[in-house]
């Protein structure tokens, strides 16, 4: 059965081009970006935090850097590829180190909710073809039973709560759970943005849900059909994986 990740039904949405290299020639990216490096740096770190405080060890800040350090370290090359003019590597490493002590600072003990699963993996049959797949990187549970995704993101951009709530990737992960545990009363998608100290919080109607699923099924019928890949060139082209072998891009 064919499988969908939100990032991959993203990726076509943003540039159909970009989705015929990683998707359907299946070209690995030549060279991996430092915003993805400190996501997955931080993603790391937090889900230590969690992981170690569901058995009961609540770490200090220092800790938790320290993890982070060792992470940074382990993934780091200096052929990432750094587009944002003034940074350096050392930029990105401190912008991500202010992100967790920030963090750490605002949540600790970190006792607001249960965590459930950390970096959860699924897959939602959101029809008889097709399933959705994801990883949820942390689900809790509430002192009055509810349920919360939360999606930590690392951007230098903070949308607004109605692109927020635009946003399909947690409304499709909360389908997914209700699939999964049918009879859940209530479920509150949660977007941490780091960088700024934010936290926003939505909940769904199932009418919205329903509305997603199905559009999300027109996109897929979409995607199967199309037989042109054109690129589309935007200001995101410079951070793009396959900047180098892009059409658009070795005409420029």
């Amino acid at each position: 059965m064919p499988s969908f990740s939100h990032s991959k039904l993203t990726t076509y949405q943003q540039c159909p081009q970009k989705y015929k290299f990683r998707y359907i020639d299946e070209i690995p990216p030549p060279i991996r970006s430092i915003e993805l490096h400190l996501g997955d740096s931080v993603h790391r770190a937090l889900e230590k935090l969690y992981a170690d405080a569901m058995h009961g060890r609540t770490h200090s800040c220092d800790e938790i850097l320290s993890f982070y350090q060792q992470k940074w370290d382990e993934g780091y090359t200096p052929q990432m590829r750094i587009v944002r003019s003034g940074t350096t590597a050392r930029t990105y490493l401190e912008n991500g180190r202010r992100m967790l002590q920030t963090y750490h600072q605002r949540f600790y003990p970190f006792t607001q909710s249960r965590t459930l699963e950390l970096e959860g993996k699924f897959l939602y049959p959101v029809s008889e073809k097709h399933e959705i797949r994801g990883v949820i990187d942390r689900l809790a549970r509430t002192g009055d039973g509810s349920l919360e995704i939360h999606d930590y993101k690392t951007s230098r951009r903070l949308p607004d709560s109605s692109q927020v709530g635009s946003d399909t990737q947690l409304a499709l992960y909360e389908l997914a759970l209700r699939h999964r545990w049918p009879g859940t009363r209530h479920i509150s998608l949660i977007w941490h943005y780091l960088a700024f100290d934010e936290e926003i919080q939505i909940t769904k109607t199932p009418q919205q849900l329903e509305t997603i699923k199905q559009n999300t099924l027109g996109l897929i019928k979409r995607i199967e059909s199309t037989t042109s890949f054109p690129t589309r060139v935007a200001p995101l082209c410079d951070w793009c994986e396959y900047k180098e072998i892009c059409p658009a891009m070795v005409k420029c």
